[in-house]
């Protein structure tokens, strides 16, 4: 027996630290985004799935924002500052896991479609062929087979061409991982492949990791190379093919990171259709991670819903809008070509078409904002109504107000912002120019085409117009006087 102690559990190294040259782009690779959030986020999710011990991210280009994106607490943090391959970059983690009694899975941050149930299934596999005793995975009682050193987790797929080959001896184990550029004509043609995911026995992979040489085609120390090491030593390291090689694909290049975007929305996309919501031309639609929607929400094409948002049950969004970091509520109507960033809107409420919600704005329930009306840093209190043409900033609106076509809150003096206050059942005419800091009050009318520049008691009338003047025959006179100039 390799050990009649209880083992520990599971520690996680996640691969950060390559440049991602073909990515042609200043950024870390695993920094680039898919649906809202950079790569590395979701294999780290995938992760913490397993609640392990131990995460141990290697970092290495641009480390510090790598560092900062992450923002994890406990985790560890090892820096490979000269990029020498993979197994050079598990070797300077070793210090974290060289006297850990357990398992040791190693992960690449660019493959983002790697699900947490995939990896605990593949950590189950392990101890069932460790055949330990405990009731669960944390309770080791004995290692009873010594031979097992560890699994690999691998995929078939019809074109392998760039990938590691599988190269085993008929059964589960696995003889040796070939790379592409290394790979003779008979290896190339095999079709299951290295996924770069590895689950080892921690005390054998610390005692032959520094045992690694660049002897190939690209000078590097390869991972891969662990398990001819161990085959020398007497143990095995078995294969475990998982049904949907997707989860595996290794992100290397832009194109490839539209590809594993669109896997990814399309599995998104299809946990909220079968959860209630209609997605009309789901092609078209954009939704990204941390969007929630409600049953009986209804979505029609080249919609875009982003960061934070939440959408009500029975809400319709019209095509081409976009909603980002915002709160829908319930059976509210956003018509199409709408803009709503960092608003709120509350139930029954009706916004758009052409309409922009931002900065903070709340449209309480049962109001109406229409065609071309900008709201910005306002509250537009329950059911009143600003249908058509109005910019509205830095405004407090009541209940039950009107707002009629071409308002606008002037609410900047080229120095500060000012704030206007419109009180429940006001009535403002077309073209009133509100002019911050001013107060309409309760039930107050303003007259069309009016410049408001003081506060409007409640239930008062305010109008102010210049006396309209006419002139007569005043084009025969401009058209005189511009003969006389010719001359």
């Amino acid at each position: 027996m390799a050990c009649e102690t209880a083992l520990e559990h599971l520690k996680v190294i996640i691969l950060a630290a390559g440049k991602g040259t073909r990515f042609k782009s200043k950024k870390p690779k695993v920094l680039h985004e898919i649906l809202g959030k950079p790569m590395i986020f979701y294999v780290s999710m995938a992760a913490k799935w397993l609640n392990p011990d131990e995460i141990i991210y290697v970092v290495g280009h641009q480390k510090e924002k790598v560092k900062e994106h992450i923002n994890c607490d406990g985790c560890k943090f090892v820096e490979q500052d000269q990029q020498l391959g993979t197994g050079h970059a598990v070797s300077l983690a070793k210090e974290h896991f060289k006297d850990f009694d357990g398992l040791v899975l190693i992960l690449n941050g660019d493959t983002p479609l790697i699900k947490g149930e995939t990896l605990k299934n593949a950590v189950k596999y392990m101890e069932a062929l460790i055949r330990y005793e405990g009731a669960n995975a944390s309770n080791f009682r004995g290692y009873r087979n010594e031979n097992v050193a560890g699994v690999v987790l691998t995929a078939r797929v019809p074109n392998p061409y760039g990938y590691g080959r599988i190269v085993k001896d008929g059964s589960h184990i696995i003889q040796k991982i070939v790379e592409e550029k290394d790979a003779s004509p008979e290896e190339q043609r095999i079709n299951e492949i290295n996924s770069g995911i590895y689950i080892f026995y921690a005390p054998y992979l610390a005692k032959v990791i520094d045992k690694l040489d660049n002897n190939n085609a690209q000078k590097e120390f390869y991972l891969t190379d662990v398990i001819k090491l161990l085959r020398e030593e007497g143990k095995d390291v078995y294969a475990l093919e998982i049904p949907d090689p997707t989860e595996i694909l290794g992100v290397n290049d832009r194109w490839e990171l539209a590809r594993a975007e669109n896997i990814l929305k399309n599995q998104y996309m299809y946990f909220w259709a079968i959860n209630g919501t209609t997605f009309h031309n789901p092609e078209t639609v954009w939704i990204e991670f941390d969007v929630d929607l409600s049953p009986d929400v209804e979505i029609f094409q080249n919609v875009m819903l982003q960061g934070e948002t939440s959408i009500g049950e029975g809400t319709v969004i019209g095509a081409n809008s976009i909603i980002k970091n915002s709160k829908i509520g319930k059976n509210v109507k956003i018509l199409p070509n709408t803009i709503i960033e960092d608003s709120v809107v509350e139930d029954n409420a009706v916004v758009g078409p052409f309409a922009r919600i931002r900065n903070s704005a709340v449209i309480k329930e049962g109001a109406n904002i229409g065609n071309f009306v900008e709201v910005k840093n306002s509250t537009v209190g329950k059911h009143t109504n600003a249908k058509h043409l109005a910019y509205l900033g830095d405004a407090e609106i009541g209940d039950d107000v009107n707002i009629g076509a071409g308002t606008i809150t002037c609410n900047y003096d080229g120095y500060k912002k000012y704030k206007t206050v419109i009180k429940d059942r006001a009535f403002i005419g077309s073209d009133t120019m509100l002019v911050a800091p001013v107060t309409i009050g309760e039930g107050a009318i303003t007259g069309s085409g009016s410049v408001i520049t003081k506060d409007v008691p409640d239930n008062a009338l305010a109008i102010e117009r210049n006396q309209m003047k006419i002139i007569e025959n005043y084009r025969q006179k401009m058209e005189q006087k511009h003969k006389k100039e010719e001359k």
